[in-house]
């Protein structure tokens, strides 16, 4: 019981003596590249987040956040549709901050916005009955997102970031985030 509790003192002490790379006050502006296995559509997104406050071993932050992606589907009489997606949104993460040397940093956060989808059918022969499968709608957008930085400096963060929401979008995304 002595090892476990002196175990758990040292990790506590830990956390508050060491290096914090994001601070109250700290803004990340990053560009992502990811995939979203539903159609093998690569995402392409921007995001920017401010550190509002320090809680705990980590600060929260608020911030927005853009992706896009598009793909096409053929059909078998030669016919095709492309599909367009605009995400727009507001995400709030909390980032854990005071791990080790402070150069790692997960965090777990949301993100509520709008999915903007447009599509466009082209037909390749006249007189062809007109393909009506369109199952995808533009409306609110719901998020839940983790992940990680890395700091390579004190300016520049590699990562990586997973997602779920509706509009049955999930996806994998790596992240280079510059801080202002």
């Amino acid at each position: 019981m002595k090892i476990i509790f002196s175990t758990i003192v040292l990790l506590l002490l830990t956390f508050q003596l060491s290096f914090s790379q994001l601070k109250d006050g700290d803004n990340l502006l990053g560009i992502s590249l990811g995939f979203w296995p539903n159609n093998n559509a690569p995402v392409i997104g921007a995001n920017f987040e401010s550190q509002l406050t320090q809680a705990g071993v980590g600060t929260f932050a608020l911030g927005g956040i853009f992706k896009y992606y598009t793909f096409s589907v053929a059909y078998s009489n030669g016919d095709s549709r492309r599909y367009s997606f605009s995400t727009f949104g507001v995400q709030g993460n909390y980032n854990f901050n005071q791990i080790g040397d402070g150069k790692f940093v997960p965090f777990l956060g949301a993100v509520i916005g709008y999915n903007s989808i447009s599509n466009t059918y082209t037909n390749v022969t006249p007189n062809v009955v007109y393909i009506s499968d369109v199952n995808y709608s533009s409306g609110a957008w719901l998020w839940g997102q983790a992940g990680f930085r890395y700091f390579f400096s004190n300016s520049i963060a590699g990562g990586l970031r997973v997602g779920f929401g509706n509009h049955d979008f999930n996806t994998f995304e790596f992240n280079l985030d510059f801080k202002l």
